[in-house]
């Protein structure tokens, strides 16, 4: 059943020798900009719940130390969950292992426009937080596997950048979505999850 998320076997197609280097350069520049593309999408996700804590605090009707708690379970959540996806990513196909982490985020995420109940909110988060939690170490299995020990501190630099990249969207995207549905906290966490 889970097949498709192991590790692929090595590719029996042949590349040209003349053509060995500019593919190489042309499969670097792939996984460094689909890495940091995708790591901006999980914080897209990961930070709209931090960002809106006192809309929902007001609307909801949470007290602060709910909100520290659902925010809590999350941060130790995504802590643990960490651990253990940095090990499955080792042993599976790290294109299908990011891609799977991002789409469970962003229907975990979804989930959270319809409810207001704290205990399905701190379940969802905890959910959220196991398939954020995909996301770094499959990234950076990535990088590691396709560049050099001379050029890996450059490929994590610029995929690092994408965290900033990521929390300027996520604001931007809370923004717009709160200019367009009359700042509906469902509509926000909807418009994260399609973005």
């Amino acid at each position: 059943m889970f097949k498709w998320l192991l590790a692929s076997t090595n590719s029996n197609v042949k590349v040209p020798v003349e053509e060995i280097d500019s593919t190489f350069r042309r499969k670097q520049l792939g996984v460094l900009v689909a890495t940091s593309f995708s790591y901006i999408a999980y914080y897209i996700i990961r930070l709209v719940f931090t960002t809106e804590q006192h809309s929902i605090m007001k609307e909801y009707g949470f007290s602060i130390s709910q909100v520290g708690l659902i925010l809590s379970t999350f941060g130790i959540g995504y802590g643990i969950s960490k651990l253990f996806m940095g090990a499955l990513s080792d042993k599976a196909n790290t294109k299908y292992f990011l891609v799977l982490g991002l789409y469970l985020s962003a229907f975990f995420n979804a989930g959270l426009a319809f409810t207001h109940n704290f205990y399905v909110i701190i379940a969802l988060m905890l959910l959220m937080a196991s398939a954020q939690a995909m996301g770094a170490p499959a990234c950076q299995r990535e990088i590691s596997l396709w560049f050099s020990k001379k050029n890996r501190g450059t490929a994590y630099a610029i995929w690092s950048s994408a965290h900033n990249a990521g929390a300027f969207l996520c604001v931007m995207t809370v923004e717009l979505a709160a200019f367009l549905f009359s700042n509906s906290i469902a509509a926000i966490f909807l418009t994260a999850s399609v973005v």
